[in-house]
């Protein structure tokens, strides 16, 4: 069978994006209870906005900052950083902010490198086949 007739098989609904949960160790142990982040792959169309609003028309240079916090705020679907109540009680105005005020920098390389790899970056996607 060869790969089209594999894929014109393949059942739609299995094309789900991958997820997964993580413990954020730090905040955890402030709250004393398991603190989880629930995280998702991005979309192709959400990663190339991402990409647009981190980069810098005038040096057409990526803001990896940028590019971080919105990977993050984008791939993060519990908590909902957008959500009022939590800017509010943060005193901040935007969901990027919030981002900054709760997480260390660490932990948002971190889980910008776990949506990533969710998203396909992980080197493991794609595998070359060897021709015999």
């Amino acid at each position: 069978m060869n790969t089209l007739d594999l894929l014109l098989q393949l059942d739609e609904s299995k094309l789900k994006k991958p997820s997964k949960e993580v413990e954020m160790k730090r905040l955890s142990e402030l709250t004393g209870a398991k603190v989880i982040f629930k995280v998702e792959a991005l979309t192709p169309a959400k990663m190339e906005e991402i990409q647009e609003i981190a980069m810098d028309t005038d040096t057409e240079n990526i803001n990896i900052s940028e590019l971080q916090i919105m990977t993050v705020l984008e791939g993060v679907r519990d908590p909902n950083f957008k959500t009022k109540d939590l800017m509010d009680k943060f005193g901040v105005y935007t969901p990027k902010d919030l981002i900054r005020k709760i997480l260390l920098p660490g932990e948002i390389i971190t889980l910008y490198n776990i949506i990533g790899d969710l998203s396909g970056f992980d080197g493991g996607a794609v595998e070359e086949v060897k021709n015999s």
